[in-house]
């Protein structure tokens, strides 16, 4: 069985993150700067038609940089088969476990990775991530074949 990765709702959330993380302070640094010195002598090299291209660019720069990284989180599905979990460790490394070998289930959020550690000792782990479709089913079945239940 294979748990895809909702990768498209990812990409939606992380372009609408980075074009206000971008938009938000430049915008705040440009109105400080215009309050200061006026328009006129802030920005003498800048005309007013070109600021909404700016902030047009910024959105595509934000969609195009959550296509890459969403594209590529794409590839972290879980798939289930023979008794053996195949998923992504932490550096994306294709990792297999048994999943009668996992022995804790935890929460894992740090450098923008947010997953379920599926934790299998000796065997290594597999990062799980947030945004797997049917996610509840995953951990359901992972809990229901192993000793593992999920901590908070």
């Amino acid at each position: 069985m294979i748990y895809q990765v909702n990768w498209i709702n990812l990409w939606k959330s992380i372009t609408k993150f980075m074009s206000l993380a971008i938009s938000v302070p430049v915008i705040l640094m440009l109105l400080i700067r215009i309050f200061n010195l006026g328009y006129d002598k802030a920005f003498e090299h800048l005309k007013l038609w070109q600021i909404p291209l700016f902030l047009l660019g910024i959105i595509i720069f934000s969609a195009t940089m959550g296509f890459i990284i969403s594209f590529a989180i794409r590839f972290a599905f879980i798939k289930i088969e023979e008794g053996n979990l195949s998923g992504r460790n932490y550096w994306f490394f294709k990792k297999t476990i048994p999943v009668k070998s996992i022995t804790n289930l935890y929460p894992f959020s740090n450098n923008g990775i947010e997953a379920i550690v599926a934790d299998a000792g000796k065997y290594g782990k597999v990062y799980i991530s947030t945004h797997t479709e049917r996610l509840d089913e995953l951990i359901e079945y992972i809990e229901s074949n192993s000793t593992a239940k999920l901590g908070t």
